[in-house]
């Protein structure tokens, strides 16, 4: 199989990218060969204006100039999504409030990764947790798969 037909459009999280250093701390470099992964396989990410606004504030050296050599090869896209804010009233009575304003935070990369093929490279339980909560109201029309790059590995990478 060629890396073309394996490639896939994946949504990061700012949490990786802040987290993808130069560093031999394993969260460091976790990030920072998930990132190197995504590049070689040639998988392309989902930039919307949310996300990269994130990024900005939080990536890291590293990070950066990953992302500049991504954009430079065309493999990060910005992308206008639709937004799911409207459904949040509707599907978020059930949850605490403060699952409320987490799912609020993220809910960027949901509809990103609606507009992709559906996966969140992050190192956020949380937001995974609220979502396995809540994901059935929205009526997605793809599920949407978690991976995070310090508990699942890189080679999940290479079997997208």
């Amino acid at each position: 199989m060629t890396a073309q037909k394996r490639s896939k459009l994946l949504v990061v999280d700012a949490s990786v990218a802040h987290s993808a250093g130069e560093t031999e701390h394993p969260m460091s470099s976790s990030c920072r060969d998930a990132l190197l992964a995504i590049r070689k396989i040639c998988h392309r990410v989902v930039m919307t204006e949310a996300i990269r606004d994130e990024w900005n504030r939080h990536m890291s050296r590293f990070t950066r100039k990953w992302l500049v050599s991504m954009v430079a090869r065309k493999k990060a896209p910005e992308r206008e999504v639709e937004h799911l804010d409207h459904f949040l009233d509707r599907v978020c009575k059930h949850l605490a409030a403060d699952e409320q304003d987490g799912l609020r935070k993220d809910l960027c990369l949901i509809e990103a990764a609606c507009e992709g093929d559906g996966i969140i490279i992050t190192r956020d339980h949380a937001i995974m947790d609220i979502w396995a909560k809540c994901q059935n109201r929205f009526g997605l029309p793809k599920p949407i798969r978690w991976i995070n790059p310090v508990t699942d590995g890189t080679e999940v990478f290479e079997h997208l």
